[in-house]
């Protein structure tokens, strides 16, 4: 007669099993970790932008309600432009696509940034409703001019945020499981680049930290035109500082894909 396994012993061999995967990537499992305590300070932080006091002593607006739509409206393009490609290379890898793509003769760095614009683009039905209910708030300071510099400023953010998600594709070619990096990224920009959180009730070092992040003077010239909103900087020293981070990125994300491509290739692309 067979020996029939109990559901405790099931229910360990699971729970193990699923141990195994988890820590096979270790820096997928470490990241993992650093994450959620974080979120867990983020959302301490988060309760600060219903004091409507608070709020205009800091960026000079009460209108809560906007403030929070237009970093609300910018997710869908955010998380596009971060793990959109790293997301497509995760499916060739699985299925072996990922071996007949690069072996066509056109740039890894311009493969990935044209699936990202085509992602944005489908990801633009999104942005649009939130994003204008945003505008309806915002009626009583908002302008032609403004609105068009605050659409120059979101556009210039996706540009910048994209060269994020080319190294994140990058990486997954290398790392293959890099997912709880994209959640400690997604902490990053949406805590400490004002998308919620207005940045200058953040202690100094996370400010430091917040001014690396694109999202950060977009987000804050987009308010500024649209709400009138009072700026971290000078405007003209955002934008130059805005166009700067946009550049940079553009050349170490090229450089890190074709590092990494190199890399991947010695190691093989498939699943370890």
């Amino acid at each position: 007669m067979k020996n029939i396994a109990s559901p405790l012993k099931i229910f360990y061999m699971a729970v193990w099993r699923n141990f195994l995967t988890l820590t096979r990537y270790k820096v997928n499992f470490i990241f993992s970790i650093i994450t959620s305590i974080l979120w867990a300070v983020g959302m301490l932080l988060f309760s600060l932008i219903f004091d409507s006091s608070m709020l205009g002593r800091t960026v000079g607006t009460t209108n809560y309600v906007a403030f929070i739509i237009f970093g609300m409206s910018f997710q869908c393009w955010q998380g596009t432009a971060l793990w959109g490609a790293s997301s497509m290379l995760q499916g060739e890898l699985s299925t072996g696509q990922i071996d007949y793509t690069f072996t066509c003769p056109f740039s890894r760095y311009q493969y990935i940034v044209s699936n990202i614009a085509a992602l944005a683009v489908q990801d633009s039905l999104f942005f649009l409703p939130m994003f204008c209910i945003g505008l309806r708030l915002a009626n009583t300071t908002l302008t032609i001019q403004g609105l068009l510099l605050g659409l120059a400023s979101i556009i210039l953010s996706v540009a910048a945020l994209v060269q994020f998600g080319v190294i994140f594709a990058a990486l997954t070619l290398r790392y293959r499981q890099v997912t709880a990096i994209f959640s400690f990224f997604n902490f990053i920009i949406q805590m400490l680049s004002g998308m919620f959180i207005p940045l200058q009730i953040l202690p100094v070092p996370l400010q430091i930290i917040g001014f690396s992040v694109p999202v950060t003077f977009g987000m804050d010239l987009l308010r500024h035109y649209t709400m009138g909103t009072l700026t971290i900087f000078d405007p003209i020293h955002e934008w130059t500082a805005f166009i700067l981070q946009l550049v940079l990125l553009g050349i170490v994300a090229k450089f890190i894909v074709s590092h990494l491509e190199g890399k991947a290739k010695e190691e093989g692309l498939h699943y370890a």
